[in-house]
């Protein structure tokens, strides 16, 4: 087989059939992967002799959105779940308020949604939960004036004030015109 007759059996699979049946195909292949990837509806939580158990991702993640909210250093929880074989795995993206510490979050967290998971709803193959911080909201800013009213009441003491020295005002006003910035 030489170079010419390869070229001309690939010209062949450029005609629509050939090329329909590629495009089905890997379709097909990629609507298999999405099934099998997919993550179930329920989670088992623990099984009985007269059967399973089983919570709604809802309930999971209602569960842990209301755990992050009773910290006040948490914002905007966004939960995660991933089921791999029989252990549950969590995901929690946060956002810090200003002055939170991320260790102490972390912690605290960790070992609260890991007692309400195992205590409240019962599910016994409990995996990772990892802690993400999406971002940080500051707190409010003070606006603070250049210059407050107790300062304008003492430049205007100094100016009525005839002990003091003439000159006294003037270097006042203009020494924050002088100064370097």
């Amino acid at each position: 087989m030489n170079w010419t007759e390869t070229i001309e059996m690939l010209n062949h699979l450029t005609e629509p059939t050939y090329l329909y049946a590629a495009g089905a195909t890997l379709a097909l292949a990629l609507l298999l992967i999405l099934l099998v990837r997919r993550q179930p509806n329920k989670i088992v939580a623990y099984r009985t002799e007269n059967g399973r158990v089983m919570v709604c991702r809802s309930a999971i993640v209602e569960l842990i959105r209301t755990s992050c909210e009773q910290l006040d250093d948490v914002a905007k929880p966004i939960v995660k779940i991933k089921v791999k074989g029989k252990t549950t795995h969590f995901n929690v993206r946060i956002q810090l308020k200003s002055g939170a510490r991320l260790r102490d979050i972390e912690q605290t967290l960790q070992l609260h949604l890991r007692q309400n998971l195992t205590e409240n709803l019962g599910i016994e193959n409990l995996g990772q939960i990892n802690i993400v911080a999406s971002g940080f909201k500051s707190g409010r800013i003070q606006v603070s004036s250049p210059i407050t009213s107790k300062e304008q009441t003492a430049v205007a003491a100094l100016e009525g004030d005839p002990s003091a020295e003439p000159n006294s005002t003037t270097a006042l006003k203009e020494a924050p015109e002088k100064k370097p910035l």
